[in-house]
């Protein structure tokens, strides 16, 4: 009960919001749609490729996280791994179905620990390397243009987002030393265990940290793995945005690539929202950073629209292809390759 209670939670979520969303441009639906059918496939197709570019970067630096525990795996059969990881983390109601996917294809017999802990930092890494290229865009475009950031709400300007941005980076890394250093690992525990008989459910969290504490350490051996897969995924963060303003590109809208930088690594943080795949949430979040009056040439009503759901479709064709993937792939040991031997 409690599982088909948060799956309609999410359902209501991601199609409340895309109603809403309707809603409130409904003047405005009609010529999306028609901006839709007169997209440049040029521009589209750039977006296919660079969203593929992303799939290879992510697969690459999940690879990295794989061999520093004994793991080895070509990239391509990685690649396709990530691509079935989105058919379960886009079209079905869970938020880490894809992450679930992703171990069970890549652990090995008295593995599943190693595994676990690889694509359980790869998620934690790549929110940390998302949020470092928001902030760096960020200060660079506001120290160019005084209010590039302000979100329009009362003095939220661009210094205030990027402080914002800052605080969730410390927490981010707050959150990783819990996982690599003893004495924050134990502070974190007591915390919990004494807010445990408040607040239900903690007692679960805390054993739920135990167990990633406990595979995660290994990788405190493991400096360069951390570091290139840190930096890598500033690529892959890239790669999606590029994406993205490609999308944009294709209904003719003009907003300078820098502000993708900025915006695209925030949306992928609130697509995190309880939903059907950042359904709802993803297309509103769009919608509401690029079309804003202080947004230098800004995207119409219609074209943030368009783009979103040009976008929503890219992701869709790569979410099928991750299905027909999973019809075909079998979960074998025999994927595992050698150290010196990679596809």
């Amino acid at each position: 009960m409690k599982n088909r209670f948060q799956t309609a939670i999410r359902f209501l979520i991601s199609f409340g919001l895309l109603t809403l969303l309707a809603l409130l441009f409904r003047q405005q639906l009609s010529a999306a749609v028609t901006t839709v059918r007169q997209a440049d496939w040029r521009y589209i197709t750039l977006a296919a490729i660079t969203y593929l570019l992303f799939i290879i970067i992510s697969a690459w630096r999940w690879q990295i996280l794989l061999r520093a525990q004994q793991l080895h795996y070509s990239t391509w059969y990685l690649a396709r791994i990530f691509t079935l990881g989105l058919f379960f983390c886009k079209l079905l109601p869970t938020s880490i179905g894809g992450d679930v996917m992703r171990i069970a294809y890549t652990t090995q017999p008295g593995k599943g620990p190693q595994a676990f802990s690889a694509t359980f930092l790869d998620r934690l890494i790549g929110f940390q390397s998302l949020t470092l290229l928001a902030i760096v865009m960020g200060i660079i475009v506001s120290l160019r243009r005084a209010s590039a950031l302000s979100l329009g709400v009362g003095q939220f300007t661009g210094m205030r987002v990027v402080i914002l941005l800052v605080i969730l980076l410390l927490l981010l890394v707050g959150i990783t030393l819990v996982f690599f250093n003893d004495t924050c690992h134990r502070l974190a525990r007591r915390i919990l265990e004494a807010l445990s008989g408040k607040i239900t459910g903690l007692t679960r969290i805390t054993s739920l940290i135990d167990r990633a504490y406990d595979s995660v350490k290994s990788y405190r051996h493991q400096p360069i793995a951390l570091g290139v897969s840190f930096l890598s995924g500033i690529g892959v963060q890239a790669a999606l945005s590029l994406s993205w303003f490609f999308t944009a590109r294709a209904v003719q809208a003009g907003v300078a690539l820098g502000y993708y930088f900025i915006f695209i690594p925030i949306l992928n943080i609130v697509v995190n929202i309880p939903t059907i795949g950042g359904l709802g949430v993803r297309e509103a979040a769009f919608v509401l950073f690029f079309t804003p009056q202080w947004l230098p040439d800004r995207l119409s009503p219609e074209q943030a629209l368009s783009t979103a759901l040009l976008f929503l479709g890219l992701d869709l064709v790569f979410a099928l292809l991750g299905g027909v993937i999973f019809a075909f792939t079998k979960r074998t040991p025999g994927k595992i390759i050698s150290k010196n031997k990679e596809e």
